[in-house]
């Protein structure tokens, strides 16, 4: 039983708490916030899990095995450096960090300390575009030259990031 512990519970933090939960093999076992609002908005929801302000009571709890991440990118690397640091598995949001030595700083991290630091890549998961994949892999597309994204909805407007930086890595990851 892998024990998680998610840091955020804005927009898409209720989500990876609500995922976590339905997997046999987790138990989400604690959320933090600063808002009491959004805590209170999880313990409504899931009464067992524990809630905090305090992020770091996530971190250094050894009783927790991974940290989701999913706060505002300016804090993406403090956090996932600690948590890393605490010997904690890290899942985090993209972007994974503002500039890429900080994500190198972190890959090391993880590197050294044998953990897994995965960024969150929604669409790599989802159906379509595996079965996409699957066709490039066993050749039935033929040689790929070209690939095109349209964007029809820019979704949440980010405060901390510019568009590039919030959705582009959706096209790249796929």
């Amino acid at each position: 039983m892998i024990k998680i512990g998610v840091i955020g519970c804005g927009y898409w933090g209720p989500n990876f708490v609500r995922n976590f939960y339905k997997i046999p093999d987790c138990e989400v076992v604690s959320v933090a916030d600063l808002r009491l609002e959004r805590l209170q908005y999880i313990k409504s929801l899931y009464p067992k899990i524990r809630t905090t302000t305090n992020a770091l009571e996530i971190l250094h709890d050894p009783k927790i095995d991974a940290v989701v991440i999913v706060t505002p990118v300016a804090t993406h690397f403090e956090i996932a450096r600690e948590a890393l640091l605490s010997g904690k598995h890290v899942l985090v949001t993209k972007p994974m960090t503002r500039t890429t030595e900080e994500a190198k700083e972190l890959i090391e991290l993880a590197k050294r300390k044998d953990l897994v630091l995965m960024v969150d890549h929604t669409f790599i998961y989802s159906g379509p575009v595996r079965k996409i994949k699957e066709f490039i892999d066993q050749g039935e597309l033929g040689e790929i030259y070209y690939y095109d994204a349209v964007r029809v909805n820019l979704g949440l407007f980010q405060n901390d990031v510019n568009v590039l930086w919030d959705l582009a890595p959706h096209d790249f990851s796929i």
